[in-house]
């Protein structure tokens, strides 16, 4: 028997549209939250920060039928979220103006988002060559100039999204593990000298993305996958 797919449900929230709501999404926030906030140096990290906090436990209040203030986190050893009292699995990425939010009821996640922004001092192959497997490398090389940085953030946002599924950060070397680096091709974990049975228990997935940016997800699960998107609006 085929099992059934597993739902994910992808938030799609455009920070400039909600950013009106910044003052009732700080009143969520509790007191260590509001600290991190305090703590940005520039304005438009702070708000970004108390607005994704505030929507995630707004939809997490949603999904748990509780209200936003009530939701209470755990925190694994480099600061992914987790629930203290719901199996409930969730996951959430910005850049610039978007944000995504993952939730779904059980398996594990990790979502990336990426805007696709121009190379500060370094062109995309010199960045792929310190941080990606040889072999990426080599394929992101030997792509033609115009998609190299499609295929860039391709393959970045997928190896984002796998470390955060297991929340250990940039403390795992990017080139410990490969993955698929053609943007026109299903997203795939190739290798894994890290974590080989992953192998056989992780997928990983393209996501939409609005233009000039590039999103992936991770789940802990090799059942086959239902996404659905929603954008966020204010309530």
């Amino acid at each position: 028997m085929t099992p059934s797919p597993v739902e994910l449900n992808v938030w799609k929230i455009q920070l400039s549209k909600v950013e009106d709501q910044l003052d009732r999404y700080k009143t969520y926030l509790n007191q260590d939250e509001l600290a991190r906030a305090n703590r940005f140096l520039f304005d438009r990290d702070r708000i970004r920060f108390v607005i994704c906090r505030g929507v995630m436990r707004v939809l997490l209040a949603e999904r748990l039928n509780t209200n936003p203030t009530l939701i209470k986190f755990d925190y694994g050893d480099k600061g992914k979220p987790r629930l203290t009292n719901s199996a409930v699995e969730f996951n959430l990425s910005h850049a610039k103006d978007w944000a995504y939010f993952g939730i779904n009821d059980s398996i594990p996640l990790g979502i990336d988002l990426e805007f696709m922004r121009p190379p500060a001092d370094h062109g995309w192959i010199d960045i792929a060559k310190r941080f990606f497997a040889p072999a990426e490398f080599k394929i992101l090389s030997a792509l033609p100039v115009d998609i190299q940085a499609e295929a860039f953030f391709c393959c970045w946002t997928q190896k984002e999204a796998y470390i955060k599924l297991h929340g250990i950060g940039l403390s795992l070397p990017l080139d410990q593990f490969t993955v698929n680096v053609d943007p026109t091709s299903p997203a795939q974990l190739l290798t894994t000298t890290w974590n080989p049975l992953d192998l056989g228990q992780t997928r990983l997935y393209h996501l939409e993305a609005p233009r000039s940016y590039r999103a992936s997800v991770a789940l802990r699960s090799v059942t086959p996958i239902n996404i659905t998107y929603h954008q966020f609006i204010n309530r």
